[in-house]
């Protein structure tokens, strides 16, 4: 730290740095591993635009690039000390910068001598898998024909989605108001009056088929380029008859 008590940059990441991170990096599991020897090999150039707790990381001489948003993100979660509670997040590579957050959500500083007694990531769970949160009711939709080779995942708890790559092992991070809006286009199994209203939502999630999850998730695809879905044999989409095709078919 400098006389003005600001962070001095660029510098390695701390020893507690890396063991928050690596948390949500399993070394077991190819591409969060390969992100894991990524991050070690780049410094700490500066503060995010979120300031405290936010940082990029890149090569020594660059500054951070603020002048985009932040990039989706890779791998998230929690980790649990005996005084604290500390949420992490890692982002997507850009231009060889990759930003990253580390909060105390709750209790008090953590360091390295403090003891870890709980916590989840997105990034260890897989098919059959309980909930990575307390009391949670998972609804699980198969995205393409072959079982779990893509997984759609939505917690009622924690309001929040995943999709499970089965050839990668990896779990992508899906925004939940850019799905949603996509999922109540044209839907009307569920009560418009309500907006989007996250709790009236996932708490019905049981009124949506699986084709309205598969559909909403190709017609996000679309915009936002999440997964590559070419290679994937998706479930077919059953469409509801119209009035029309109801009457002639009699």
């Amino acid at each position: 730290m400098n006389l003005n008590g600001q962070a001095e940059f660029p510098r390695k990441l701390t020893a507690l740095e890396i063991e928050q991170l690596n948390f949500l990096l399993p070394e077991n599991i190819d591409v969060y591993n390969k992100y894991r020897i990524r991050i070690k090999s780049l410094y700490v150039i500066g503060q995010g635009r979120l300031g405290e707790g936010n940082y990029i990381l890149g090569k020594i001489g660059d500054v951070p690039d603020l002048s985009y948003s932040s990039l989706p993100v890779f791998a998230s979660g929690q980790i649990v000390y005996e005084d604290a509670k500390v949420q992490v997040t890692l982002h997507e590579e850009f231009d060889e910068q990759i930003e990253f957050s580390i909060n105390i959500i709750a209790g008090d500083n953590v360091s390295e001598d403090s003891k870890v007694t709980g916590g989840w990531t997105y990034s260890t769970w897989k098919p059959g898998d309980k909930s990575p949160f307390t009391g949670d009711e998972l609804r699980t939709v198969n995205i393409a024909e072959k079982k779990n080779e893509m997984l759609l995942v939505l917690s009622k708890v924690n309001h929040s989605i995943w999709l499970y790559e089965d050839a990668k092992q990896y779990n992508h991070i899906i925004p939940v108001t850019n799905f949603i809006n996509e999922l109540l286009r044209g839907n009307t199994s569920i009560d418009r009056t309500k907006g989007i209203n996250m709790n009236y939502i996932f708490d019905n999630l049981n009124k949506f088929k699986d084709g309205d999850f598969v559909k909403a998730l190709v017609q996000y695809n679309k915009q936002w380029h999440k997964v590559n879905l070419s290679k994937i044999e998706l479930k077919p989409i059953k469409e509801k008859a119209s009035l029309f095709s109801k009457i002639f078919r009699k």
